[in-house]
C-alpha cells in the first residue's frame, strides 16, 4: 500500500510539474516559446534578409539560404531570458503563461504574424512618406536645394 500511495503521489506530483518548468528561466523560455516570440523573431530577420536580397547588391541567394541556416533563434531567446526575469516576478511568468494556454492567447499567437507583416507594410508606406514629407518641409524652407 505504501509502494502504491508513494506511486500515486509521484505520478501526480510529475504531471503537476510538467505544466511549469523547475525554475523561473525555464518558465520564461516557455512563456517565449508558446507567445510566439521565437517564431516571430524569426519572421523579422527573414523580412530582413528579404530587403538584403531585393537590394540590388548581386549577392546570390544562395548565400543567404546558408547564412539563413547558421541562425540559431535559440541564441536569441536565451538572451531575452534575463531581460523577462528582471521585469516579471515567476508568478506574472506563470500567469502569461496560462494566458497564452487559454483560447484567446492561443488566437493571439495565431493572428499575431499576419497583423505584423500586415502592419509592417503600413509602417513602411507611412515611414516613406514621413520621409518624403520632411524632403519637401526642409526643401520649401531652404535648408537643402531641390
Amino acid at each position: 500500500m505504501k509502494r502504491l500511495t508513494f506511486f500515486l503521489v509521484f505520478v501526480i506530483g510529475i504531471s503537476a510539474f510538467g505544466v511549469y518548468g523547475q525554475t523561473k528561466n525555464d518558465d520564461i523560455i516557455k512563456l517565449l516559446r508558446i507567445s510566439g516570440s521565437d517564431k516571430m523573431a524569426e519572421q523579422v530577420f527573414d523580412a530582413m534578409m528579404l530587403q538584403f536580397q531585393q537590394s540590388g547588391l548581386g549577392i546570390p541567394n544562395r548565400f543567404w539560404d546558408r547564412f539563413r541556416e547558421k541562425i540559431n533563434f535559440d541564441d536569441l531567446i536565451y538572451a531575452i531570458v534575463p531581460i523577462y526575469s528582471k521585469h516579471y516576478t515567476h508568478d506574472e511568468i506563470k500567469q502569461l503563461i496560462r494566458f497564452y494556454e487559454s483560447p484567446l492567447g492561443k488566437r493571439l499567437v495565431e493572428v499575431t504574424p499576419q497583423l505584423t507583416q500586415e502592419s509592417m507594410a503600413i509602417g513602411q508606406k507611412w515611414g516613406e512618406q514621413l520621409g518624403q514629407d520632411i524632403v519637401n518641409e526642409l526643401i520649401r524652407e531652404g535648408y537643402i536645394g531641390n
